[in-house]
């Protein structure tokens, strides 16, 4: 029997319909590859992600149309507000974007950003975390971090269920143990050795955090299980009593400075080694330029940096997952016991850099140490001068 009229045009009005859906699908894709490559071009000269799409163009992404989903351009629809780009019209969702959490109903106050809430969210699952997506397809389509481009419901976090609950993805549940570190007081510090030698530098009024306070505002985080006073790692000799950090996008306490001035060397020496790590890394930071010490030579106006580098000098302070293989530059220092780890498969680290001084016969009269300011927080532990 013959298929009534009506049957048969729904059926050829099904067929088109998913015949437009998978041409609107590839089309948006090819966007979002374009839009992806801006991306990296953006990071690699400016050592951060943009704050919107728009920013891509026109130096990175020329055709501004490329913002705009085949969906959207036969629909009229785009993001809807706070999370629609400012300057641009843009069908995309762009995750990394500078919203406070507060504006789009996640949290309470106007402390934490959607870009903040997605790094800690890749310190659990990694570069899986999307940076962009399209919400006018269904399934959703999704450009990770490191850009694959993966298909999703709305709620990605359900794809990774085999490495975290989606419920810690949370905003709520990532940042509730956020609070303002402890008081801190000359007493939180150890005092010097007296038989400490002039090569491990004096760093006592320099510290703004004790090894045993969860400095970062993170409750139960610190560094108590770090061996202290004088102590070899890397086979050099350290004075380890406190913590000198400095400033970052990502740090809730912005008493931390953004440098650290006048550190006082006043010796000749062949190298320094510094024992540190940075807060609020992620794999996303590897090759970037997180901070630097500035060497001051007697009777020289002019200064030296030495570049503190994500994956070369410095990571995270806790072993993040899907992290690269640690470079043959990368030295760690200390590794906490992975069974007394607060946060499990998570232990804590610290690494050593050496710089070899090239006027070993010039004395050395002091040291500073800043923050690049981006959303990893450098911070020092020790510094040895080598004679």
């Amino acid at each position: 029997m013959a298929a009534a009229p009506g049957a048969w045009a729904q059926r050829e009005a099904a067929t088109n319909a998913a015949s437009l859906a998978a041409q609107e699908r590839e089309a948006c894709t090819r966007n979002l590859k374009l839009i992806y490559a801006a991306i990296q071009a953006y990071q690699n000269d400016h050592k951060d992600v943009p704050n919107w799409l728009s920013d891509l163009v026109p130096q990175y992404l020329p055709d501004a149309n490329v913002l705009i989903c085949p969906v959207c351009r036969r629909t009229g629809k785009t993001e809807a507000a706070p999370l629609a780009d400012p300057n641009l019209p843009c069908s995309y969702l762009y995750e990394f974007c500078p919203v406070y959490l507060d504006t789009t109903g996640i949290t309470n106050g106007p402390t934490r950003t959607r870009r903040d809430w997605k790094r800690r969210q890749m310190g659990l699952v990694g570069s899986v975390v999307p940076i962009v997506r399209c919400r006018n397809h269904d399934p959703v389509l999704n450009v990770a971090f490191d850009g694959k481009i993966y298909d999703s419901t709305l709620f990605w976090e359900n794809l990774f269920t085999n490495r975290v609950s989606a419920a810690e993805l949370t905003a709520a549940r990532l940042f509730a143990d956020d609070a303002p570190p402890r008081p801190r007081s000359a007493a939180s510090f150890p005092p010097r050795d007296p038989n400490a030698r002039a090569a491990l530098l004096d760093l006592t009024k320099f510290y703004n955090a004790a090894l045993t306070e969860a400095w970062e505002g993170k409750t139960n985080e610190d560094l108590a299980a770090l061996p202290r006073g004088i102590r070899t790692f890397s086979g050099v000799e350290f004075d380890v009593r406190g913590i000198v950090q400095t400033a970052s996008r990502a740090l809730v306490d912005k008493k931390y400075p953004t440098q650290v001035k006048g550190i006082p060397v006043r010796r000749k020496c062949k190298q320094l080694h510094f024992l540190h790590a940075v807060g609020f890394g992620s794999p996303a930071d590897e090759g970037v330029q997180v901070g630097a010490y500035f060497v001051h030579f007697a009777g020289n106006q002019a200064r030296l940096e030495i570049p503190i580098v994500y994956g070369h000098d410095v990571r995270d302070w806790h072993t993040l997952p899907d992290e690269a293989p640690p470079s043959g530059e990368l030295a760690v220092a200390w590794t906490q016991d992975a069974s007394s780890a607060k946060m499990v498969g998570s232990p804590l680290r610290l690494f050593t850099t050496t710089w070899t001084n090239l006027a070993p016969d010039t004395e050395i009269e002091s040291l500073d140490f800043a923050s690049s300011v981006g959303d990893a927080a450098p911070f020092l532990v020790a510094i040895t001068a080598e004679p």
